[in-house]
């Protein structure tokens, strides 16, 4: 008996693979054009441009923007794509995690996004703004440790945030970016560093983050590199003076675990001169209770 029923099976399996094969030559054209596009769109540094070009190259940026947010669901994939690859231009790694940001509030798109952020040259950015989106991802449980050490390679990092007059340095532009962080460790992060770090800035930025650590092993970090030979006159004068602001008596029955939880929830909040204050208050009577177990080595 003739099976008439095996040649229709077959000639719809070979349709749907056909269309299947179609869509999968649609998708990687337009990943190529895509890619092509970023790759020709991007392929410059805003900071050695003049104002002319900044203005011609912005107009262009506006259209691509544009053209992402009226078809997102076409673009999404192709700019998740383009933001993983590493080989991209380095200022397209901001602009497209930023433009990702604008398109999408999902938790896999903004940890795409701070992945990409900090492979930027700061040089060719609002350094305001790094530290703002940076605050924000880390107040919001983020990693941004990568993004935070990122500004340890541009020793003239300044970030000026407008509604309280308050200019930031490298150094607390950095505790800013990640003090809010309560359940990631960061602290061998900043010893790590410390080790290879040669500018003299950032080794002071570092050594004023490990100060703010409160930790017996920042403290003996601090205490290490401060009695290194050859070491530049001005960054160990900074390491004991530092180490000089430790209390030596217990002064607070506050818990250590508390007083930790209080100091990340003060930088959770919006940057301010009065929330550094306070942050520096609260590292005071955290260290004043902990007393002379840091320099013991005790927890």
């Amino acid at each position: 008996m003739i099976n008439r029923v095996a040649p229709f099976l077959l000639a719809g399996l070979l349709s749907l693979l056909n269309a299947s094969q179609a869509q999968a030559q649609a998708q990687s054209a337009a990943g190529a054009e895509f890619h092509t596009r970023v790759t020709t769109l991007y392929s410059f540094q805003p900071h050695k441009l003049d104002k002319e070009q900044i203005i011609a190259k912005s107009a262009e940026l506006d259209t691509f923007w544009e053209h992402a947010k009226a078809n997102a669901p076409e673009v999404l994939p192709l700019l998740r794509d383009e933001l993983a690859n590493p080989d991209n231009p380095s200022f397209f790694a901001y602009d497209g995690a930023k433009l990702l940001l604008s398109l999408s509030e999902d938790k896999a798109d903004r940890e795409l996004a701070l992945r990409a952020l900090p492979r930027v040259d700061l040089k060719d950015v609002n350094n305001s703004d790094y530290l703002v989106t940076m605050h924000w991802f880390a107040r919001n449980g983020f990693d941004t440790r990568e993004a935070a050490l990122r500004i340890l390679d541009f020793p003239e990092f300044k970030a000026f945030i407008p509604q309280h007059s308050l200019t930031l340095g490298q150094n607390y532009a950095l505790i800013y970016m990640l003090f809010p962080l309560q359940d990631i460790p960061f602290e061998q992060d900043l010893i790590t560093r410390l080790e290879t770090e040669r500018d003299a800035r950032s080794q002071m930025s570092l050594l004023l983050a490990l100060w703010y650590t409160a930790t017996p092993a920042g403290h003996a970090a601090l205490k290490g590199f401060s009695e290194k030979a050859g070491l530049d006159a001005e960054v160990a004068k900074f390491a004991r003076r530092l180490l000089e602001r430790r209390p030596a008596a217990s002064l607070s029955l506050t818990a250590v675990k508390a007083l930790r939880e209080e100091r990340a929830r003060v930088m959770q909040r919006p940057i301010s001169d009065e929330a550094l204050m306070e942050f520096d208050s609260l590292t005071t009577k955290l260290l004043a209770k902990q007393g002379r177990a840091l320099s013991k080595g005790k927890p």
